[in-house]
């Protein structure tokens, strides 16, 4: 499929030592998560953000904000959230840092003021993941700020798996 010519394209990209922008990350996570590559997409973008394409994503310990990222790229970032929440911090690819409150995420979603026509598009992405992919956690709106959700874990941790079974 697509993401088959996308990755060669990336490879080749990479060969001629032409660094990605995000532009080029978004297009490549994109077309990856639509396509229901996970792994893939997460690995991208594990990448980008290693080399600070997605900058503010972690302004604060504990939260995943996703303002201003794609559908699928705000997808693939909860989902790299969700699988670090199972893990030690030394052990996070996405975020090390301890969360300020153990076995909890806020996801910053926005509430669609800056979407076209003021609708929120993010939202109900990251929600619709939560019914169809991540039965481990809880998911609501916060109750103190209707543009974040709170995340806990619903039962013992174990780690998001792609279409594979992998982690």
């Amino acid at each position: 499929g697509q993401w088959k010519k996308a990755l060669a394209l990336f490879e080749e990209l990479q060969q001629r030592s032409l660094e990605p922008t995000v532009i080029t990350y978004t297009a490549l996570i994109s077309v990856c998560e639509t396509s229901g590559r996970f792994r893939a997409a997460r690995s991208l973008f594990l990448d980008a953000h290693a080399r600070g394409c997605f900058g503010k994503l972690l302004s604060r310990r504990g939260s995943v904000d996703l303002h201003d990222l794609s559908v699928p790229v705000a997808r693939t970032a909860v989902r790299a959230a969700l699988a670090d929440l199972a893990r030690t911090p030394e052990e996070r690819p996405f975020d090390g840092r301890p969360l300020s409150k153990p076995g909890r995420l806020t996801i910053i979603t926005g509430r669609g003021n800056r979407s076209e026509g003021g609708e929120a598009v993010i939202r109900p992405a990251i929600l619709a993941l939560f019914e169809d992919e991540a039965e481990a956690f809880d998911c609501a709106l916060d109750a103190k700020n209707p543009g974040a959700l709170e995340v806990s874990w619903r039962r013992p941790p174990s780690p998001v798996v792609d279409e594979e079974g992998k982690q």
